[in-house]
């Protein structure tokens, strides 16, 4: 599901925080409540989440995907497993935040708890790192990579 969301970036002057949320700038804690609105709208089924956080010309590289895709891919691929499984339960858990003038680099825990199609239960946990830009006022995904952890 998700953008399967991030990139490693190399910075100067960083502005960074724990995931303590309670010490983050305004400018930290709007960029968290947007990555939580585009994850809710995913595992939502809601494929508008796409147009709404994902600028257009984003690529993402989840570990379970060959290539890095664009964002016909990601709705293509959501839509496919939005048919096969439903979140019951989601949380995330923010680890940074870091701000560098237009930049946005956001590392973040996940932990799902989903139904196939045969109604078998399976909950996973994850890591994202998504990188977003500053368009306008407002904040969009450009890359994005992560996805579940190695079963056990």
């Amino acid at each position: 599901m998700r953008f399967t969301l991030s990139l490693l970036v190399v910075v100067w002057g960083v502005v960074s925080a724990p995931a303590s949320a309670q010490s983050w700038t305004p400018e930290q804690q709007k960029i968290w409540s947007f990555e939580e609105a585009c994850w809710q709208r995913d595992t939502a089924k809601d494929l508008t989440w796409i147009d709404s956080c994902v600028h257009p010309d984003a690529t993402s590289w989840g570990i379970d995907h060959p290539v890095p895709r664009n964002r016909a891919s990601v709705a293509r691929w959501d839509k496919y497993e939005y048919g096969n499984a439903t979140v019951l339960e989601s949380e995330l858990f923010p680890l940074s935040i870091t701000i560098v003038a237009d930049v946005a680099v956001v590392h973040f825990r996940y932990r799902i708890a989903s139904e196939n199609s045969r109604k078998e239960r399976e909950t996973v946990t994850g890591r994202y790192s998504d990188v977003l830009i500053k368009d306008g006022t407002r904040w969009l995904i450009i890359t994005t990579v992560g996805g579940d952890d190695p079963k056990r």
